[in-house]
């Protein structure tokens, strides 16, 4: 459990980290980092909770 929640973190971390830099963006340059954000948090739910059966 406790690598679980570093890892939960540490991707929390950089998700903030990338949010806060957007402002530094030019707005069509925002969908690569939604997209990349989205493709990162949802392989870490899966790490995290992963498929029952």
């Amino acid at each position: 459990m406790e690598g679980e929640a570093v890892l939960a973190e540490r991707t929390l971390a950089g998700v903030r980290a990338r949010m806060d830099a957007l402002d530094e963006l030019d707005t069509a340059e925002h969908v690569a980092v939604f997209e990349t954000v989205h493709r990162e948090l949802s392989e870490v739910l899966s790490a995290l909770d992963p498929p029952r059966g």
